[in-house]
């Protein structure tokens, strides 16, 4: 028998709680809402990419890079793919809580938007918050705050012209960044560190959001679908890994590793003499430079020009690495392609695996649930030295892991949403000026009325919440 829950039609209901073509009563598209059921394999996924994530912050795979054939590098799966996955996730829940938006009103799909940038504005603060932790991981919220952000903008659009806005972040960012970057002597600022060459690139992660609310606008419940998605994903992961091991340069090879990239390239610290030379820190990383090249025109003691200092840069070889770079939080074309690849794979598989076996991944799928509260626990535990509790990391990483789904299980069994979740969702409501009610029953009505944020069974009582439930 079939227990996976069904994804809306065309006709389904958005973050609003409207639903195209059903009709402009209140009711009946709050009713809508409350009735459309939720994507387990989604929350399986996101529940996944939580717990990857967690490894990496916890340092559980420190040695050589991701070897196929060579099990003692598998956990590096964790570092890079894990946070791609997930911001790949984000557009998948921004297309099932946007159900229909196409065929929205004016006045409807600006309530949207501000319920969309209200939520994001949340989220950015609670990524401040994570931040003056100072638990030293390099914190995806506040990136993913301006992502919602961004969504407000682009969940209406078609899927063709997704598709090519995904297509060209991916093929012409990385380079045109890398360009940039040895074009500037001096790539500093809050701004630039956030959202263009921090560790995580806006060309990255808008690209795999516009490749979430293509996906999301599938019908996620079909099991061809997911086999689809398994093997495309696949095929581009693998395809993409390929190419860059073949085009990877010699190890021995300098003059492509030292070619400016914000966002890779590093090395530690021990292994090099920053004495005499001029140094900022941003995003907890330190970058040195000389100080005759601090200034864009050279130094007083420099007689080099600008040009030189382009030169020396060596802007093809920092465009050829931009392209051909797999490396974690490289920023790499192939990097993009074979990681979203991945993180494509991984969701088919969860959602293959959540139609025949959803009692099996109960504790993921609610883990995946509360993704803002686990994700600031995970940050709490790292400050408080989670990985030397155990023996080793790896041993803190599944103990911790556990609990954690455990804990979440319990919480969604019997409150619903998680406490940050509520956060994001009161936030939304406020900016878009709405605001929840309890169901009341008028005289001659059928159906309780509703508002589009009332709560319904949490997703492990009864698999199904409202359009807004989906983080």
């Amino acid at each position: 028998m079939n227990t996976s829950p069904a994804v809306p039609s065309a006709n389904g209901p958005t973050a609003d709680g409207f639903v195209a073509g059903s009709g402009t009563h209140p009711h009946d598209r709050a009713v809508a809402a409350v009735r459309r059921p939720r994507i387990v394999g989604v929350d399986v996924a996101r529940g996944l990419a939580l717990v990857g994530m967690f490894g990496a912050h916890l340092a559980v795979a420190s040695g050589p890079g991701l070897t196929l054939f060579d099990p003692s590098s598998w956990l590096d799966v964790v570092n890079g793919r894990s946070s791609i996955l997930f911001a790949l996730l984000a557009g998948v829940s921004l297309a099932l809580m946007t159900v229909g938006i196409r065929d929205a009103t004016a006045d409807e799909l600006r309530r949207v938007r501000l319920r969309l940038v209200g939520r994001g504005a949340a989220i950015f603060v609670v990524g401040l918050g994570v931040e003056l932790l100072g638990s030293g991981i390099a914190v995806i919220l506040t990136l993913y705050g301006v992502l919602y952000v961004l969504a407000a903008f682009t969940v209406h659009l078609r899927t063709k012209t997704l598709l090519i806005a995904g297509g060209g972040l991916i093929v012409l960012g990385p380079p045109l960044l890398a360009l940039l970057g040895t074009l500037s002597p001096d790539l500093s600022g809050p701004g630039l560190a956030l959202v263009v060459f921090g560790t995580y690139p806006i060309t990255v992660w808008a690209a795999l959001l516009c490749a979430g609310l293509i996906i999301g606008r599938l019908d996620l419940t079909r099991v061809r679908t997911g086999l689809m998605m398994v093997v495309g994903g696949t095929l581009l992961c693998l395809g993409a890994y390929t190419l860059g091991a073949i085009l990877a340069p010699p190890q021995g090879d300098a003059s492509s590793s030292t070619a400016p990239s914000p966002s890779s390239g590093m090395v530690p610290g021990d292994e090099i003499d920053i004495s005499g030379l001029t140094c900022n820190k941003s995003d907890g990383i330190v970058a040195c430079v000389a100080p005759e090249r601090v200034s864009l025109f050279g130094g007083a003691d420099s007689e080099d020009s600008y040009f030189d200092w382009v030169v020396s840069q060596d802007p093809p070889a920092a465009i050829l690495n931009a392209v051909t770079g797999v490396s974690p939080h490289s920023g790499g074309v192939l990097e993009i392609v074979g990681s979203g690849g991945f993180a494509v794979a991984v969701l088919g598989l969860c959602l293959l695996v959540t139609r025949y076996a959803r009692w099996a991944v109960l504790p993921l799928a609610a883990y995946g649930a509360v993704p803002l509260t686990g994700y600031v626990v995970q940050a709490i535990l790292i400050r408080a030295g989670a990985s030397a509790w155990l023996p080793n990391p790896v041993l803190s990483w599944v103990v911790l892991s556990i609990l954690m789904m455990i804990a979440a299980l319990i919480w969604t069994r019997t409150a619903g949403k998680g406490p940050l979740e509520r956060l994001a969702a009161h936030a939304a409501d406020a900016m878009a000026l709405t605001t929840k009610q309890k169901a009341q029953r008028r005289p001659g009505q059928r159906f309780p009325s509703l508002t589009s944020q009332e709560e319904s069974s949490s997703i492990t009582r009864g698999a199904c919440a409202p359009a807004e439930e989906e983080e």
